[in-house]
């Protein structure tokens, strides 16, 4: 997770292409193959279901940090974010020394240790608490938090609920996977496309050279209408009019009709089978 949360550090803290292409085309030549598969899960905008609400995490806060609810409020209202807000209160001078002490309920030790891989969170203690108690839970993630450095503490949060969203789009994704892989930019939007588990032996096959393996069922990215910008693009620029094609721009249902290998396999937009 340290080194997850040192990426989406990097992402979130720069508006140049560039500079976050290579961030990412360098986690994921360094990154072990389970963890990077999660990597491209949350970076391509797939997210968890919500394992916790607001209000919850607002009340185990304060019983974390023994600050009073108008502060936290106070606090959360110049902030803007929950998950900013609950890593900040957790990394200050009072909290940030302070042993973990916490212990789930039936005497389980809390996790402390801040290697835990990205793969680990995502498939194992995140997991833990669906089926947990109510205090179980709370003293859990607590926990967490407070074992925690405040960059792995934000992310653990907004994965808590769902709501992490990254600086990248999937083309950009695309594109980092694409230099590591040493294959067509096309190519790669055409692996991400469609139903995947992230896993180590699916990250590997990603950055296979073979272009032309494709699953039977896997649809092409989808290519979406867009405008010309008359002071950015201008006609002559675009060279014969011969040369191009005009369609109408329907409104409604898009759809991806595949026939491969003898099997036919529909998709709509939102990459559902």
């Amino acid at each position: 997770m340290k080194a997850f949360a040192q990426l989406f550090e990097t992402l979130d803290a720069t508006t140049s292409t560039s500079t976050k292409v290579a961030a990412m085309q360098a986690y994921f030549e360094t990154a072990p193959p389970r963890d990077a598969a999660w990597a491209v899960y949350v970076l391509s905008g797939r997210r968890p279901k919500r394992l916790a609400g607001a209000q919850e995490l607002r009340q185990w806060l304060q019983q974390a940090v023994a600050y009073p609810e108008w502060l936290i409020a106070d606090a959360y209202a110049a902030v803007g974010d929950l998950a900013e807000t609950i890593a900040l209160l957790l990394a200050s001078p009072a909290h940030a020394a302070a042993p973990v002490t916490l212990q789930a309920s039936g005497g389980e030790t809390a996790p402390q240790d801040q290697t835990v891989p990205l793969a680990d969170w995502m498939e194992q203690r995140l997991p833990s608490l669906r089926e947990a108690d109510a205090e179980t839970r709370r003293l859990r993630v607590t926990a967490w938090w407070l074992s925690l450095d405040p960059a792995q503490a934000f992310l653990v949060t907004k994965l808590l609920t769902g709501g992490l969203r990254v600086g990248v789009s999937r083309l950009l994704v695309a594109r980092a996977l694409a230099e590591v892989a040493g294959v067509p930019r096309a190519a790669m939007q055409h692996r991400l496309m469609g139903q995947w588990q992230p896993g180590a032996a699916w990250f590997t096959g990603l950055l296979q050279a073979d272009t032309q393996a494709a699953e039977r069922s896997q649809p092409y990215p989808f290519f979406l209408a867009s405008p010309l910008q008359h002071d950015e693009d201008p006609a002559a620029t675009l060279g014969a009019r011969c040369d191009w094609q005009a369609e109408w721009k329907w409104d409604g249902i898009r759809a991806q009709v595949i026939v491969r290998d003898g099997s036919l396999h529909i998709w709509s937009r939102g990459e559902e089978l």
